[in-house]
């Protein structure tokens, strides 16, 4: 795990008018990377970290438990027998682990609802806000007394009532659709995307994507020590490149195509700012320059519990280097 940096309270005295931020994007729900951001965060020697979206995950793992006391479930296509407490929190942590929630039923019930799909939504819905209030809470008591500023955002895939979970966190700041100052540098952030074949919460046409980035930008002072934390890369960057999907949603092997924002790339070539932090794109981790803005997109595979970031060095309106982090 490459968490190598000095702990906060034997860093270096921070330099004047230098900042060292550590971004990460797209945990989808994962417990394991969640709690690495956590302990990144205490450990990296950072001045600022920022967690944009996705945060939710993507299904739930029901586990029946049997008339016997022994638990079953389906995981990943292999079927498991849980004899007793100790595997079924093994299980619980495997499943959590992934970004996966669990739900603990009976036969009877399974059966009743598993071709229910507004009660499946349910159970969703209510694991991934139960989900995101443990990390609050976790967040609230494992940084409460670390002293920078943390900030959080949704993603495409996380439907709007998750919001108030993380305003209500006393050490995490929800950044969307609005501008805060980390030191002297403005950033605005944008949960959107453009529309994608899975019909997310946070979708939007590129001209309604135009028309919020233009109003995040006109409250920007300073472009040269602006950061524009959009979830959805620029089209046709390094950033945007993901698998080509056939009509059955399936990939295809090798080939590649660009699914960014017409609305991003064309507000970063249109005001330049210092920094573009982006996501969306799990497999396209890189750094590209477009005219004056470094923009980055730290990748994901939170599917593995691996969490991938980047810190990134600023000084003025300058980027003075970059490193990528896996643990």
């Amino acid at each position: 795990m490459l968490f190598v940096c000095k702990d906060q309270d034997t860093a270096v005295k921070k330099e004047k008018n230098r900042m060292k931020l550590f971004f990460v994007t797209d945990v989808h729900g994962s417990e394991l990377c969640f709690r690495k951001f956590i302990s990144a965060v205490k450990i990296y020697g950072v001045d600022a970290a920022v967690l944009l979206g996705d945060l939710s995950g993507k299904m739930v793992v029901p586990i029946i438990k049997r008339e016997d006391g022994k638990y079953e479930c389906k995981f990943l296509g292999e079927y498991f027998l849980l004899e007793n407490d100790n595997k079924l929190n093994e299980m619980i942590n495997r499943i959590s682990s992934i970004g996966f929630y669990h739900y603990i039923t009976n036969m009877e019930e399974y059966e009743r609802i598993s071709k229910d799909k507004e009660t499946i939504n349910k159970i969703f819905f209510e694991e991934m806000v139960k989900r995101l209030k443990h990390w609050m809470e976790l967040a609230d008591e494992k940084l409460k007394d670390v002293k920078i500023p943390i900030f959080m955002a949704p993603g495409n895939d996380d439907p709007f009532d998750i919001d108030k979970v993380i305003n209500d966190s006393k050490t995490i700041v929800n950044c969307d659709m609005k501008k805060v100052m980390i030191d002297e540098y403005e950033m605005i952030t944008m949960s959107y995307s453009n529309p994608t074949p899975w019909e997310t919460p946070r979708e939007l046409p590129e001209e309604e994507l135009e028309k919020k980035i233009e109003s995040l930008v006109s409250q920007i002072t300073d472009m040269s020590r602006a950061i524009f934390n959009f979830h959805v890369p620029p089209y046709g960057s390094v950033l945007d490149l993901a698998p080509l999907l056939d009509d059955k949603m399936r990939q295809s092997a090798g080939t590649t195509v660009h699914v960014g924002s017409h609305a991003v790339a064309k507000a970063i070539e249109k005001y330049q700012p210092l920094l573009g932090m982006h996501g969306h794109i799990h497999e396209s981790r890189g750094i590209q320059k477009i005219g004056k803005t470094f923009i980055c997109n730290p990748g994901s595979e939170y599917g593995e519990g691996i969490l991938k970031g980047i810190i990134i060095d600023l000084k003025g309106a300058k980027i003075k280097g970059y490193q990528f982090t896996s643990g």
